[in-house]
């Protein structure tokens, strides 16, 4: 067992490097590849619909790795896995500056995917796990602030990077960038947790290392017999599906209700308004307040925003659709951060996330396909926003009646 120790406590520390390598999934997460697409369709002279279909299929196949990676950052640790991932982000990413073709894309996306959604920005929140246990919903809350603002800024940073250097060149920037921070923050900044150098979960002095007793921990199949899993993963699904959707096809769904392209792109600024205030607000809650109220607003969030994409108009419509939508989104990312590990303790953390992000990436590759063919079907998006405004309600109900599987204090 190590040696406690009598330096100030890391886990503060390590909010702020797994808030970096959150940011750093970026190139991996439909926000950042979104610059990419049609630079990537006129080079590869394919149509929009193969380019979509390819990142659909990479992020699909992408999506079944996750229980693996999960159970791999439970047995090896949070550092090792770090190192690893970021090692093979940097070539995903390298490799996606040379397609040349169809196959060479949706090889590219799955690693993209893979490694940058889904491996590292599940190794970032399962380290915050780790470190904290009655702070956890705090931790979170300053972490999903941050990062949302960040990530929120990216696609004009890539889109000037496309612009200036070219779009093959500007991944090969990425992978650059990515190799001289994650590798070094894997290297010498993560610790794998607050055992390993003798400080315990939340930096209580008042309890010695050896004799601190872990929050009681399920295994993932014991928490998959939970019905409180099934509402927050549904509920993660169903905002990454629609999350997704409402982004990849943000000028033509605003287009629709008379915004320039313009003032399509310009409706990125209020959701990051409401994402961040969110994210800060539900994080700082979970520590105090049940996931059964905290669950259904989120979802009557997802809905809301739903109906206003139907309706939504210029001006004061689109920043009130902008808000509702950063709302929710932040929200959910925040009670997923905090409450897997509130409800079903740390030692099988990462196996857990595992399976959820199984169901987050798969439903970001759907959600898009989902809502354009809704659209080609009903020759607009209001019923298939209609029925995802049902969905989210059904779930935000559902949620409201299933007890938290460990009551908060």
């Amino acid at each position: 067992m190590p040696t406690p120790t009598t330096q100030p406590f890391r886990g503060w520390r390590m909010v702020g490097w797994a808030t970096a390598l959150t940011v750093l999934t970026v190139p991996g997460q439909t926000v950042g590849v979104s610059a990419f697409i049609d630079y990537m369709i006129d080079a590869l002279g394919v149509s929009r619909s193969e380019l979509s279909g390819a990142y659909l299929a990479g992020t699909v196949i992408a999506s079944t790795a996750m229980p693996a990676v999960g159970r791999w950052v439970d047995r090896r640790g949070v550092r090792q896995t770090t190192i690893a991932v970021g090692m093979a982000f940097v070539v995903a990413i390298t490799f996606t500056g040379f397609v040349q073709n169809l196959v060479m894309a949706t090889i590219a996306f799955i690693g993209l995917r893979m490694l940058g959604q889904g491996s590292l920005s599940l190794i970032g929140q399962t380290s915050i796990s780790l470190w904290f246990e009655e702070n956890r919903g705090r931790a979170f809350a300053i972490s999903m602030t941050i990062s949302s603002g960040l990530m929120a800024l990216s696609p004009l940073i890539i889109t000037a990077l496309i612009q200036q250097f070219g779009w093959r060149e500007s991944w090969w920037i990425l992978a650059a960038f990515i190799a001289v921070t994650v590798l070094p923050i894997g290297l010498f900044a993560i610790v794998d947790s607050p055992a390993a150098i003798g400080q315990v979960p939340d930096g209580n002095s008042d309890v010695a290392p050896e004799d601190f007793v872990p929050q009681a921990s399920l295994t993932v199949s014991e928490a998959l017999r939970s019905p409180a899993f099934y509402s927050l993963a549904g509920l993660g699904a169903l905002a990454s599906a629609l999350s997704t959707a409402l982004t990849f096809h943000n000028v033509s769904v605003m287009g629709a209700g008379g915004l320039t392209e313009t003032e399509a792109a310009a409706v990125f600024l209020p959701i990051m308004i409401g994402t961040v205030g969110s994210a800060f607000v539900f994080g700082w809650v979970t520590d105090r307040v049940r996931g059964q109220v905290l669950l259904p607003l989120v979802a009557f969030f997802f809905a809301g925003a739903s109906l206003l994409a139907i309706v939504v108009t210029p001006g004061l419509g689109a920043i009130l659709y902008g808000l509702v939508l950063g709302l929710a989104g932040g929200g959910v990312r925040a009670l997923n951060g905090a409450l897997f590990p509130k409800w079903y303790g740390t030692a099988h953390i990462g196996a857990i996330r595992g399976v959820v992000h199984t169901t987050t990436v798969a439903a970001s590759a759907v959600g898009p396909l989902a809502l354009s063919i809704g659209n080609d079907i009903a020759n607009g998006y209001g019923p298939a926003l209609v029925v995802a405004a049902a969905i989210a309600a059904v779930i935000g109900l559902g949620s409201a009646v299933v007890p938290d599987p460990q009551p908060a204090p």
